[in-house]
């Protein structure tokens, strides 16, 4: 059954309403999940929320509730934290009015898959029994069929019963075969997953080849929970075989995964560390916190003490007691939260007996009070600090001198790079209630960590406590709040207190600028950045920003001023400042993605843009806009690169709209540069934009050819928004009539309800 038949025809029916943006939602919040950008979803989710209560679509809301939580228990690994939601959808999803909706079958995967996160063998019963539950509501012809078979054979496995997962597998895929269906990429990886789990990596790595090989001739795009899994299997495949060098290889790094794929990171990297100490630092266990932390926060409590047993093995064998003690406490916590035992207390048992033989901490090295000058001595010299080593003396040093401001600010910095960032903003919190009549460093430390978390309450009693003796530095805790929560006028009111108190404060100054350009107050931003050329030493970077804000506020005068106070000649000498300046790039940001398009610059910091936006997008073409001079992506070292460099910059403000309508997509074989050119400047002088999208290499299929291909051209055409899109179909129809090959424009001819047919052949016979 194709489950997405009822989005499908939903989506079309948004287009046809002229809500083609909502339309491409429904497929983003899947598409951004399946890619693992778990920020990007929670972006999204307002507005598709949003989306279902406007259309009063309960099936909507389900459809979106299984996004959502797909994202939470399975990109986010969510147990506890998301077993709330996880149960009220299931319930939801189960009413009269849902019953039918395919993904009200979905949301059982989601259930099962908060259970399983929780502690997945303490809920193996009733994962499995609301998993045939639902299998016994479906058939193999579901997509929903291969999900919680996988889901079901993954309890199996935390039963310990790993050969009972193959042998259930292989029974739902030849059901499934004999439907005449596919089986999907979930069904190696759960079996690739249960080999891995039960030692038989030579096994997982044969079927992971064998998928790899399937992969490479298929030529198919893969989003990347497909992509990341496999290679982590293979590197702890290859790891458990003792080929290290492989294995690293395979190794994602650190910065592309997500939460979901930190279990088998942590496998691998552990058995890698067994062979080679060398590869056992402090900033491994860093990450290693990294991910204990996480699953402690939101409720995997089985997962936290499973880490903590491999993460606190590797800090014993770095001497890292406190660490290792650390780790012990937080498997005691969830301890107690486990459903069944499983074997957890003897583990954690073992664990603490092993503590307990280790050495105490060796004494300072130095006295106290000269710690923090041998620490920095000792970096320079051997060009690199090992925070974890040195927390164990700061801590010590700081018990003996609780009143050192310093002291107290690098322990808890160390702290805070091993990962145990709870213990360092407690120790800051101490030493902050007990010394309010003086800020330093380890407030503004503390502020900015807050600031950071986005605890608003933290930074409002971190106001409270210096508000009465240190005003200025609540005043700061007061803007960071502000500028967090993107509270303009509470960070306007802190801001100008702040800087009643202390004129000298350019960073206040600066912020409060850059709140000014925020919210389009561009003349007191100008004003802002106008003093802050006086104000500082090095005033360059503020004469960009004071550029941007005039040209925002269309003051061309005070452009002028600046360029030529750091050295840029303009060729007029008044009135606007519209000049040809090449080539560039501007980003804009439509519902939280970034969209860059190539504009010709006109000024010092204003362009024009020139390239159609696609056709599912808010049409940008034609408009004059204010960017940021700060470039988005740095210009390459190499000088020969630095040639064909286009610089891309931040959008800031449209100074005007280019009046542009959607834009329509034309795509086929490439007529010739001399039918292409003239086609170009007939439909310019109608007064619309073309811009053709195609690469060099693009090419088409034609059986007819010699080589069955021919050189492609894929273009959009942008109208004036006064324009009927029937006008553009049949300058179509006329300009492209001699060229060899018939062209396709089957969404600008179905919104002009005219023959589909030509369209859908040209789709076909050169698949477009």
């Amino acid at each position: 059954m194709d489950i997405w038949n009822w989005v499908e025809k939903l989506q079309e029916d948004l287009r046809q309403a002229g809500q083609a943006q909502n339309a491409h939602l429904l497929t983003r919040l899947a598409d951004e999940v399946s890619e693992l950008q778990v920020d990007r979803v929670d972006a999204l989710l307002p507005e598709a929320r949003a989306l279902g209560k406007a259309l009063d679509n309960p099936w909507v809301d389900v459809y979106v509730g299984h996004w959502a939580l797909r994202n939470r228990v399975g990109n986010r690994v969510e147990g506890e934290s998301a077993l709330g939601e996880s149960v009220a959808l299931f319930e939801r999803a189960h009413r009269a009015d849902t019953l039918d909706c395919p993904q009200s079958i979905c949301v059982t995967q989601d259930l099962a898959a908060c259970y399983g996160n929780i502690d997945g063998p303490g809920w193996v019963p009733e994962r499995i029994e609301v998993c045939d539950e639902t299998l016994g509501r479906i058939d193999p012809s579901w997509a929903c069929f291969q999900c919680l078979s996988c889901e079901k054979a993954d309890a199996l496995l935390d039963d310990g019963r790993g050969q009972d997962a193959l042998d259930y597998l292989q029974v739902q895929a030849a059901a499934i075969q004999a439907r005449g269906k596919e089986v999907f990429d979930s069904f190696p990886e759960m079996q690739i997953k249960i080999l891995l789990a039960s030692g038989r990596a030579q096994e997982a790595l044969a079927l992971i080849e064998k998928r790899e090989a399937e992969v490479a001739a298929a030529g198919e795009y893969e989003p990347a929970n497909c992509t990341v899994p496999r290679r982590l299997s293979k590197a702890w495949a290859l790891a458990q075989l003792g080929r290290d060098e492989e294995a690293l290889q395979q190794l994602v790094p650190w910065s592309e995964l997500t939460p979901n794929h930190w279990r088998l990171w942590a496998n691998t990297a552990s058995t890698l560390c067994s062979r080679d100490a060398a590869r056992n630092t402090w900033d491994l266990g860093t990450r290693f916190n990294t991910i204990i932390e996480h699953f402690a926060a939101v409720g995997a409590h089985r997962l936290v003490i499973e880490i903590a047993a491999l993460s606190l093995e590797l800090a014993l064998q770095r001497g890292a007691r406190w660490v290792a003690q650390r780790q012990l406490g937080l498997a005691r916590t969830h301890l107690a939260q486990l459903r069944q035992d499983r074997g957890a207390a003897a583990l954690v048992a073992g664990l603490a007996a092993r503590i307990e033989a280790l050495p105490q901490m060796a004494p300072l090295p130095v006295p106290a009070a000269e710690l923090l000058a041998w620490l920095e001595a000792q970096g320079e010299q051997n060009q690199s600090r090992d925070p974890e080593r040195e927390a164990q003396w700061l801590l010590q040093a700081h018990a003996e001198r609780p009143d050192d401001g310093a002291l107290a600010e690098v322990a808890a910095s160390a702290l805070h790079a091993c990962g145990a960032k709870s213990e360092a903003q407690a120790l800051l919190w101490d030493f902050v209630r007990g010394h309010a009549q003086e800020d330093g460093a380890a407030a503004y430390t503390l502020m900015r960590w807050l600031a950071e978390q986005g605890d608003d309450d933290g930074l409002r009693r971190l106001a409270a406590t210096y508000r009465d003796s240190v005003p200025v530095f609540a005043h700061w805790c007061e803007v960071q709040r502000a500028r967090r929560a993107s509270d303009w006028p509470a960070l306007e009111q802190a801001a100008l207190a702040l800087l009643a108190l202390s004129p000298g404060s350019n960073g206040a100054r600066g912020t409060l600028a850059r709140m000014y350009m925020e919210t389009g107050r561009f003349s007191e931003a100008q004003a802002c950045y106008a003093q802050l050329v006086e104000l500082l030493e090095e005033p360059s970077a503020a004469h960009w920003d004071h550029m941007s804000a005039a040209s925002a506020a269309r003051d061309w005068d005070a452009v002028r001023r600046s360029a030529a106070a750091i050295g840029m000649e303009l060729s007029s000498q008044q009135g606007v400042v519209e000049e040809p300046w090449g080539w560039v790039i501007i980003r804009s940001e439509e519902g939280g993605e970034p969209m860059e398009y190539y504009a010709r610059r006109s000024g010092p910091v204003t362009a024009r843009i020139v390239e159609n936006a696609p056709a599912n997008r808010a049409q940008q073409v034609g408009d004059w806009v204010v960017f940021d001079a700060g470039l988005v992506h740095p210009a390459p070292e190499d000088e020969a690169e630095r040639e064909h460099f286009i610089p891309t910059y931040a959008q800031v403000h449209v100074l005007e709209r280019g009046g542009f309508a959607r834009s329509w997509l034309v795509d086929g074989a490439h007529p010739g540069e001399e039918a292409w050119n003239a086609f170009v400047e007939a439909a310019e002088a109608q007064g619309w934009k073309v811009w053709s999208h195609s690469r060099a290499d693009y090419t088409v299929t034609d059986p007819d050819a010699e080589d069955g291909t021919l050189p492609g051209l894929l273009f959009t055409v942008a109208q004036p928004q006064d324009h009927a899109p029937l006008a553009l179909h049949r300058f179509l129809q006329q300009a492209t009539a001699d060229w060899a090959h018939p062209h396709c424009w089957l969404r600008l001819a179905e919104a002009c309800d005219q023959d589909r047919q030509p369209h859908l052949d040209a789709i076909e016979r050169y698949g477009l």
